[in-house]
């Protein structure tokens, strides 16, 4: 009986002794997932620390990068306004100043040609450079057929405000008729009313006296001095508002005018280039359109008009009793082209 308890009492001891290990195995296990648990998380996250900071440091070069070419960019267009600054400085200077060179050829002009501050006058001015040079510029002279294009100018700008259009028209009376070129006497008969087209047309390219004079009467003749004066700042001599005097000073501002407002008076312009015959001031220029009137009466002789040189330039010159002024006239331009010319101008 002892000896069945014992042995009993045996197995219950090895049955707890397993129980025991079993229970130890188990934490062990336990222990080990948890471990391998821990493990895995670790390596997760160390993944995601990594790639965060691979991350933010290809952010961080991408960033600098930008701003890199940003301020590149922000130099390059700098760099740009200033060269860009530079060339308009260069190109359109501020201030007006007198052309060295021009008033030398001038003064060598008149050397040459016993020219003096009775008989000659002379302007020159180019707009892009702002080069200028006047010479004897207000003494008067009789304006002979340079008065055309100032009147032909007050009938664009009344065309141009709707005053008038250019088939309105005007009478022809006995009092209009004056010898000279042009077809207006011998196409019209006295009484007749012609269109303002055609006596503009005639009084700038054919120099037309008649049709010029019915254009005057057709204002008045003071009202027209008057209206040819506001387009210059110059004060006048009484003697301009009741018989055709010029100046250079006036020519300039008149041809001036029509430059700075060359959308006004593009029939004018291109009338202005036909005109002269391929005298005066055009004579010895073939490469260049010129666009200008000539004069002539009682041993006055002028020319002024524009140069449309790469450059285009102003220019007029007033002679009075001075031999072969027409050849003159025609070597004083070609010489102030050359001049312009060897300048790049």
């Amino acid at each position: 009986m002892e000896k069945g308890k014992h042995a009993l009492s045996k197995r219950e001891q090895i049955k707890q002794r397993a129980k025991k290990q079993i229970a130890q195995r188990l934490i062990i296990l336990v222990i080990c997932l948890i471990c391998i648990v821990i493990l895995i998380q670790t390596q997760n996250e160390n993944r995601e620390v990594s790639a965060s900071q691979d991350k933010s440091v290809e952010q961080q070069e991408a960033e600098n990068q930008e701003q890199e070419e940003t301020e590149e960019n922000q130099e390059n267009n700098a760099d740009s306004s200033n060269e860009e600054s530079q060339t308009e400085t260069q190109e359109v200077p501020t201030t007006p100043t007198e052309d060295e060179e021009i008033k030398t050829l001038i003064a060598e002009i008149k050397t040459a040609n016993n020219l003096t501050a009775d008989n000659f006058a002379f302007f020159y001015y180019n707009p892009q450079t702002q080069k200028y040079y006047f010479d004897n510029q207000d003494k008067y002279f009789k304006g002979a057929s340079t008065v055309k294009v100032p009147v032909a100018m007050i009938y664009y700008d009344k065309i141009k405000n709707g005053e008038l259009t250019e088939e309105s028209t005007l009478q022809y009376t006995s009092d209009d008729y004056e010898a000279g070129g042009g077809t207006t006497a011998s196409k019209y008969k006295v009484g007749n009313y012609i269109p303002i087209s055609f006596l503009l047309e005639q009084s700038i390219i054919n120099s037309d006296n008649t049709a010029v004079n019915i254009l005057i009467d057709g204002i008045g003749y003071r009202k027209c001095r008057e209206l040819m004066a506001q387009y210059s700042d110059e004060e006048f001599i009484a003697d301009f508002y009741t018989s055709n005097l010029t100046k250079a000073s006036f020519g300039f501002d008149i041809i001036n005018h029509i430059y700075q407002n060359q959308e006004n008076y593009q029939e004018l312009i291109g009338y202005m280039k036909q005109s002269s015959f391929g005298e005066y001031l055009k004579k010895y220029i073939t490469e260049y359109d010129v666009a200008h009137k000539y004069g002539s009466y009682a041993g006055n002789v002028h020319d002024y008009g524009i140069v449309f040189a790469d450059s285009p330039y102003l220019i007029g010159v007033y002679t009075q009793n001075v031999p072969n002024a027409d050849e003159l006239i025609a070597n004083i331009s070609r010489q102030v082209l050359d001049k312009k010319l060897d300048k790049n101008e």
